[in-house]
């Protein structure tokens, strides 16, 4: 077997004590003809994740590449932590993602994707179907829409497309993500990246689980004024950045702004 790293698997954490050992497992069940390492962020966790993390580094020094900051990099208004710290630490062809909160089901994920990208070099990026996870029951039908096919730049971000935790990519595409500071969501840059650079497509199996927390952010059914301005000026980021987008993201900025002043008039009616 060549030493050669083949896939780098990128992972970032915080606080997700409860879940970041069935994550690391799932890493670590992977069966393949090729090596790969584990590179793993932590932002400085407070509830024992540092410590799960040293503990597998230890026990597998030649898999784990562990990051660790003396500071809470979220808290400082560092934003981007995969791009930033995570990426330039990258060797493999090939970068895998799954959160630590998320994990892996299949024992041949890595093995089937990889397989895949290189049968088929036009490809930039391959992801698969997902199984969903939700306390309150919600969105447990979130990626049910998905087929196995090819999708375009424009499908991706119509709707939310690809489970983080599900993406095989190529690491040479890296240098091209944009960076700006409106973006709110890395993931999908990434995946708008890889589809103007190549093609994009799903596999039919179901191989990772997405945790889909209901204290998110994202799912909060009472959006802020600021969290309404902030993803207004998200999509005004990524119509700049992806020109060929523009007519996607001038349909869902028209359907933002129209949510926007329905906030404010019901905010308006409230205060009365």
């Amino acid at each position: 077997m060549s030493t050669k790293i083949l896939v780098s698997v990128c992972c970032i954490t915080y606080n997700h004590a409860s879940y970041i050992r069935q994550c690391l497992e799932g890493f670590l069940m992977q069966k393949t003809t090729f090596p790969f390492e584990i590179i793993i962020n932590d932002d400085c966790s407070t509830d024992g994740t540092t410590e799960i993390i040293k503990e597998y580094a230890d026990k597998y020094p030649d898999l784990f590449v562990p990051i660790f900051h003396e500071e809470n990099q979220y808290q400082k208004g560092v934003r981007g932590i995969y791009a930033k710290f995570v990426y330039p630490k990258v060797r493999g062809k090939y970068i895998a993602l799954c959160e630590g909160d998320d994990y892996w089901i299949d024992p041949l994920k890595l093995q089937k994707q990889v397989d895949f990208l290189e049968g088929h070099p036009d490809c930039s990026l391959c992801f698969h179907k997902s199984k969903v996870i939700s306390p309150d029951g919600k969105g447990m039908d979130l990626y049910g829409h998905l087929w196995q096919g090819y999708y375009s730049a424009e499908q991706i971000l119509k709707k939310w497309t690809i489970p983080t935790a599900s993406v095989l990519c190529l690491s040479k595409y890296l240098p091209y993500i944009p960076n700006d500071k409106r973006f709110m969501y890395g993931d999908i840059v990434l995946f708008l990246t890889m589809a103007t650079r190549g093609r994009v497509y799903c596999l039919g199996e179901e191989m990772s689980v997405y945790r889909r927390l209901s204290s998110g952010a994202i799912y909060s059914q009472q959006k802020s004024t600021s969290l309404y301005k902030r993803s207004i000026c998200h999509y005004i980021a990524l119509a700049q950045h992806f020109p060929t987008l523009k007519k996607q993201t001038s349909i869902i900025l028209c359907k933002m702004y129209l949510f926007y002043l329905r906030h404010l008039f019901l905010r308006v009616l409230r205060i009365r």
